[in-house]
């Protein structure tokens, strides 16, 4: 029997002249027939109905306009932008458990530009800055037939965008290991990163401004070397990024030229230019724009007033930060107002709580500067800053701020000056002297994010005994750079009376120097040239009066014993002195101050003591840093003087001197008290501990030595202070030092090059040894050296010396 469609069918077929309604009645005959024919058959599987897909959305406008079409995103890249550079930074939001890196953290930053490419394509190219060339002079044609940028991504054009602009798919760019803005080459192989897999990955979000673009996005990489938890356990890693797409200023600022004399953050490029002979190398430092609102305020600050810059620098508190803590971040940001009133600006600087109820800002935007606090078990702090590669103008900063930072200046300050302010002579301080060392820390890093790098040679303008006098401590500071490793004032005595203002590092003379050299703007000056002539005259009238004005560069290792971390003063002899009797009275009270109720296994106590001898290891290191010493002092073209000078030869002899009187006899005071038992069983092997790896760093500067105290004469002196004075002195300790001495002189003598200065004196010295150890047969410990030293010579006398490789001629 037909169904009641079939005979609604039929019946127009049969009566074709029939009333008109028949060709509706046979559409609605043919949609039924249409509907059953689509239902599968009995165990026929379904078909899901294909989804349609949404036409894309209107672009929202900024740097690149935004549209969404299901989950591809596009981006609507104007023609007036194309050629311009755009910096790309890459952020983490969060990453994975236990792999030491944090949201906040930079990952990634290329400086990429846009073109049309002749097959209706754009095309992004990065522009690593390497060489630059004035694009009005002949030469810029070379530079630019030998600097093809890499293209990173090439892009079909779609249709939709308005006009003056193409639009282009870029979901699969972003979500695909493109080596520009995802995990850096150097962050996968530290996590173990190998490849991205799109499928598990997505795009959160992108957001659009008039001169930046937010991408918000979910990446996951397989990790079969497994370095985390979640690698072990899935064989993958999971990380949430930010990426930047932020325009540089179409007017440049002004560079400022490097000047060693002033220790700032640099970038720079090769110049090249029609009018050059030879070829020049631009090196500029980094520092944010600083400038008068106006021509009135320009008017007003070269007539020596105050004025506010036209854009503040405004740093912004993470949210995540425990808010007993922000008032001293805040604190510490804000100290360097007074550091810019030199430069002629007020209130240049300013830091504020991030306002959580303004959904409209993400703390990953490039727009914004921020500390984020980490919860991170590591005790450090940093602050990068990001640049425009063509000039050094900083753009934004993110100081990374580790949540246990605060153990770090705990330990440091309880053991630099515990014996000063009763407040630190405990396991938890009170919020405020926390609070105090935490605004200490942030001015440091903060100064960082300006473009100020380390001073190490700044405390070594202060004379020690100034150090120990109240009034003028307090007054100046015990150094004159907080970008010194500087901590606290462990010289001062508890006698000297002296309070936190005189303990505490703060931004001091060199600071405010530093600040005023590189932001004070030079009025004549026309190019970065001009510029830097107009600073000498600067530089000239105050490095000359003022010595605290002194820029030591530590971190070019060139061995100046002024240039050292975590020192005092002008002598390192006499400040460790006065540093280790503090040590000694420390040592007595440890029970006292690392006592804690709930501390059952005596976890305190043991880190207490080992932080007071990793104290006094620092200042052995200290004395011996001028042992091979050499000054380093800038000198411009029409100054005269040496550059380097070695250090003088009564400094190297007394610096020897010290350490052997601190070391090369036990130093009992580090075991005497009963609770250094709970430690060990053998208290002696601690003092020998801290023997040894004095002796091993004394031995370790024999090929550093210099003409002022020559190996020979070092040898000699290690030779009368370790063994011939110690003779009768029949320890343990003594013996195991007398070893360390001889076994690293051996194991010099066979690395030495043959064309070392300092074999001869070696060879020389071991023979002496041999001699005078044999000379004494009943003694076994000598005899066994004996033995030893003639195992070496005989063996080095069978095997050549070890020669220098002979260079390759040059090619031509």
């Amino acid at each position: 029997m037909p169904t009641a469609a079939f005979a609604q069918n039929e019946k127009p077929v049969e009566k074709k002249t029939e009333a008109p309604a028949a060709p509706k009645a046979a559409k609605k005959v043919e949609k039924k027939k249409e509907k059953k024919s689509a239902q599968p058959k009995k165990g026929q599987p379904t078909q899901a109905a294909k989804p349609s897909t949404p036409p894309p959305a209107q672009a929202k406008s900024g740097l690149f306009g935004v549209a969404k079409q299901g989950d591809d995103y596009f981006f609507d890249i104007p023609d007036t932008i194309l050629g311009k550079r755009i910096l790309a930074t890459v952020r983490f939001i969060s990453t994975p458990a236990d792999l030491k890196l944090y949201g906040g953290e930079l990952v990634n930053q290329q400086t990429v530009y846009w073109e049309k490419t002749p097959n209706n394509h754009l095309a992004l190219r990065s522009d690593p800055y390497v060489t630059m060339a004035d694009k009005y002079d002949e030469i810029n044609k070379a530079v630019t037939t030998s600097n093809e940028n890499p293209i990173i991504g090439s892009f079909k054009i779609e249709q939709g965008a308005g006009k003056g602009a193409s639009r282009i798919k870029v979901t699969q760019f972003l979500l695909s290991d493109n080596g520009a803005l995802t995990l850096s080459k150097n962050t996968k192989t530290n996590t173990g990163a190998a490849s991205l897999m799109p499928q598990q990955s997505y795009i959160e979000e992108i957001n659009t401004f008039p001169l930046n673009t937010e991408v918000k996005m979910v990446t996951t990489w397989m990790a079969p070397s497994g370095r985390t938890p979640s690698a072990s356990m899935t064989g993958k890693l999971t990380f949430r990024l930010n990426v930047s797409f932020v325009q540089l200023p179409d007017k440049p600022m002004q560079r400022r030229l490097f000047d060693p004399r002033v220790g700032y953050f640099t970038d720079g490029f090769t110049l090249y230019s029609d009018d050059q002979q030879r070829v020049a190398n631009k090196r500029f430092i980094t520092r944010w724009r600083l400038e008068p609102k106006n021509e009135e305020d320009a008017e007003r600050m070269k007539r020596g007033e105050l004025v506010e810059p036209k854009k503040q620098i405004v740093y912004y508190i993470d949210p995540a930060t425990p808010k007993q803590w922000r008032k001293y971040l805040i604190a510490g940001v804000e100290d360097w107002q007074e550091a810019f009133e030199q430069a002629g600006f007020k209130n240049a600087i300013v830091a504020k709580e991030w306002p959580d109820s303004d959904k409209t800002m993400s703390m990953e935007d490039a727009r914004y500067s921020v500390i984020r606090y980490l919860a991170s078990d590591i005790p450090n702090a940093y602050g990068p800053q990001v640049h425009d590669p063509r000039t050094g103008e900083i753009l934004e900063s993110h100081i990374c701020w580790y949540h246990n930072v605060m153990k770090l200046v705990h330990d440091w300050y309880m053991v630099q000056a515990g014996t000063l302010d009763e407040a630190a002579q405990k396991m938890k301080f009170d919020e405020e002297l926390m609070g105090q060392l935490i605004r200490f820390v942030s001015s440091h890093e903060v100064g960082h994010t300006l473009g100020l790098r380390h001073n190490f040679g700044s405390s070594s303008t202060v004379p020690v005994e100034k150090l120990r006098d109240k009034a003028w401590v307090e007054e100046h500071g015990h150094t004159p750079s907080i970008m010194d490793y500087a901590r606290f004032n462990y010289v001062a005595q508890p006698e000297d009376g002296i309070e936190r203002v005189g303990i505490f590092p703060r931004i001091g003379d060199y600071d405010k120097w530093a600040i005023k050299w590189g932001y004070s703007p030079m009025w004549d000056a026309f190019d970065d040239e001009s510029d830097h002539r107009e600073l000498e005259k600067l530089v000239q009238d105050n490095l000359a009066k003022d010595r605290r004005l002194w820029f030591g560069d530590g971190e070019m290792r060139r061995g100046d014993p002024r240039c050292q971390t975590e020192d005092l003063g002008d002598d390192a002899i006499l400040a460790s002195h006065y540093g280790i009797l503090n040590l000694k009275r420390q040592m007595k009270n440890v029970p006292e101050w690392s006592y804690d109720a709930t501390d059952i296994y005596n976890t305190n106590a043991r880190e207490v003591y080992n932080t007071i001898i990793s104290q006094f290891n620092r200042y052995m290191g200290h004395v011996m840093g001028n042992i091979g010493g050499v000054y380093y002092d800038f000198k411009t073209v029409d100054e005269s003087g040496d550059v380097y000078q070695n250090t003088p030869a009564e400094k190297q002899r007394a610096a020897l001197n010290f350490v052997a009187e601190q070391v090369f006899s036990e130093p009992t005071w580090m075991i005497e008290e009963d609770y250094v038992n709970r430690f060990t069983n053998n208290p002696h092997t601690l003092t020998i501990n801290v023997g040894n790896g004095v002796v091993n760093s004394l031995m370790s500067r024999l090929e550093i030595l210099n003409s002022a105290y020559p190996a020979k004469d070092f040898l000699d002196d290690m030779t009368r202070l370790l063994i011939t004075e110690k003779e009768g002195q029949d320890t343990e300790y003594i013996r195991m030092l007398q070893s360390t001495y001889v076994s690293t002189l051996c194991n010099s003598f066979k690395q030495m090059q043959v064309t070392s200065k300092a074999r001869p004196a070696t060879y020389s010295m071991l023979r002496k040894l041999s001699k005078m150890f044999k000379a004494q047969p009943n003694n076994d410990h000598y005899a066994s050296l004996a033995d030893y030293i003639e195992r070496v010579l005989d063996y080095s006398s069978s095997v050549p010396a070890a020669t220098a490789q002979p260079s390759r001629p040059a090619t031509r």
